[in-house]
């Protein structure tokens, strides 16, 4: 049974193939606003970029009236993703501030859907599309800096680019390389020009930190209860965020 339905199987990804084809290619550059989604830090946004190219795969022979809209798009891209980052601590007259500008290898997997815009001349299309994304950290920056007066600990009081190494500023000796997202977005075609605005959401937490709460005491004044919280607990930071708008130029690919 087993045999008959891996045969199965085979036979309808040879009959997909046989109806589908490579139908256009294209490029695109875009900016936007990146920044990292953690709770137990104030962030503000920088510069993201994506730079990249893609190939459409479309099933132009399904017999289905769908088949000249649904389309999948496979590409590859240069992202740069980070935040800017602060933390204030009142009582200790203490302030931590940095950023982290960290560069990425991209590849996302998009399922697509685009209609001519009937209301309009010729040439002019929207599309809507989604997916997942594989993301490999290249290299990038990190600045940590941490000052307060009143405690000459070097734990309380250093920077990265004055009393750190190499290794201190370099984003990923201190964080995850590998990252998976998910990419939505909707995108406007004028004749082969491009524009897309899309949600680029990080799903992989950058770094694993001690927990605060680690080994604290708890004292229950309604059941007399004490309680300590497990010495193994782990604090993650934040994942990566994006908003982005791109410019770009397509073309078909003629058979």
């Amino acid at each position: 049974m087993k045999k008959i339905l891996t045969l199965l199987a085979f036979a309808v990804l040879l009959h997909v193939s046989a109806q589908a084809q490579f139908v256009r290619y294209g490029a695109r550059v875009g900016g936007g606003a990146s920044y990292v989604s953690d709770d137990l830090l104030t962030h503000s946004p920088i510069l993201g970029i994506n730079l990249g190219g893609y190939v459409d795969y479309m099933f132009t022979e399904w017999k289905n009236p769908w088949s000249e809209n649904i389309y999948l798009q496979f590409g590859f891209n240069f992202v740069r993703r980070g935040t800017n980052f602060e933390q204030v601590w009142v009582n200790m007259s203490s302030i931590r501030q940095g950023f982290y500008h960290n560069w990425y290898a991209q590849i996302p997997i998009l399922a697509g859907y685009k209609y001519e815009i009937p209301q309009l001349p010729a040439g002019n299309f929207l599309s809507f599309y989604l997916g997942p994304t594989i993301n490999v950290g290249l290299f990038g920056r990190l600045w940590d800096r941490k000052v307060t007066p009143g405690m000459p600990q070097t734990s309380n009081n250093y920077d990265t680019y004055i009393t750190g190494n190499r290794d201190d500023r370099s984003s990923f000796k201190h964080m995850r390389r590998i990252d998976v997202g998910f990419v939505l977005g909707v995108g406007y075609q004028w004749h082969n020009f491009t524009f897309d605005l899309f949600l680029d959401h990080g799903f992989v937490a950058l770094m694993k930190r001690d927990d605060v709460l680690n080994g604290v005491v708890y004292n229950n004044q309604n059941t007399g209860t004490t309680t300590t919280t497990q010495e193994d607990r782990n604090a993650y930071t934040g994942t990566n965020q994006a908003i982005m708008l791109s410019v770009g130029y397509q073309l078909p690919i003629n058979k």
